[in-house]
């Protein structure tokens, strides 16, 4: 599912649109990216993590 992403993103920045018409794959698709929203989220760079050290 990973490079379904992938393609849509760089279809996305192209300024164009794919759209998936088997109702499997859009369920499986909407499955995979909720399980792995956080890590979508940092990959698009909307979370900015921040591990410095604290002293307290």
């Amino acid at each position: 599912m990973y490079l379904y992403w992938r393609i849509n993103n760089d279809l996305n920045a192209m300024g164009e649109r794919i759209v998936f018409h088997d109702p499997r794959f859009i369920r499986c698709f909407g499955q995979w990216m909720r399980k792995n929203s956080y890590s979508l989220a940092l990959a698009e760079g909307w979370f900015d993590l921040d591990f410095s050290v604290s002293l307290n």
